[in-house]
């Protein structure tokens, strides 16, 4: 059985125990990298829970016995008692398949990006950028998908270690998602350059020729993104 907990840090109460709160609205509790409930995963069970926890998520918690407000326990300082927890590619066929089932739903499509992230993560909290290289702490990365996720079969989207790559939300990830940049034979092309300021032009140009390190196993997705952004083959600059 999982059990989370953790113990109020200061003030009248410091020290008591502390458990995850279930949200009374939904009745699911909820991880997060910030305070912010825009940022909120919500989950059904105490189990899918602790596997974000496991992965540098912070848990709403709370203490019916005393009058402080719920608030979120950073990763760090919750103890979990289970002696294995699912890993999250684990949890990921069932957040796929709750998403396509609710394919409008905000806290699905969160869950699933988690999972995803988490994945590809392998419990690092620093990783690389898949285009420029650069270290990331994990909360400014995203699980990209390189084919876009309503374009893909059912055994695409199961495909975790090729489908999705971490990218950086300093950039990179919009450049490629809105096609901007494409990937062909593993290495950065410009694709878009109508309506391209000084400012991105030069943010491209950081791109255009890096390789990038996932290309064996995506290569297919890479190449349906280059098609879909870039009819005609990208000369390379």
């Amino acid at each position: 059985m999982t059990k989370l907990q953790a113990k109020v840090s200061s003030g009248d109460y410091k020290g008591t125990p502390l458990s995850p709160h279930k949200h009374k609205e939904d009745n699911r509790y909820v991880a997060s990298l910030t305070r912010f409930q825009e940022d909120y995963v919500r989950v059904d069970t105490i189990e899918e829970l602790a596997t974000l926890v496991e992965s540098g998520y912070g848990a709403r918690m709370s203490n019916d016995t005393i009058p402080n407000a719920p608030s979120l326990i950073v990763s760090e300082n919750i103890s979990n008692s289970t002696v294995s927890s699912l890993k999250p590619f684990e949890h990921l066929p069932t957040s796929i398949r709750e998403r396509d089932l609710e394919s409008d739903s905000v806290a699905k499509v969160r869950k699933e990006q988690s999972y995803l992230r988490a994945h590809l993560l392998q419990g690092k909290k620093v990783a690389k950028c898949s285009l420029c290289g650069e270290e990331f702490p994990f909360d400014l990365l995203v699980a990209a998908h390189i084919k876009k996720r309503s374009k893909c079969k059912d055994y695409e989207k199961l495909d975790f270690d090729n489908i999705a790559t971490l990218m950086c939300k300093t950039g990179c990830d919009d450049f490629f998602e809105k096609g901007y940049v494409v990937v062909i034979s593993g290495e950065i092309v410009q694709a878009k350059r109508k309506g391209v300021t000084s400012r991105v032009q030069l943010l491209i140009d950081q791109l255009v020729g890096k390789v990038v390190p996932n290309w064996k196993g995506s290569e297919q997705y890479y190449e349906w993104h280059q098609k879909a952004h870039y009819k005609k083959k990208a000369k390379k600059i």
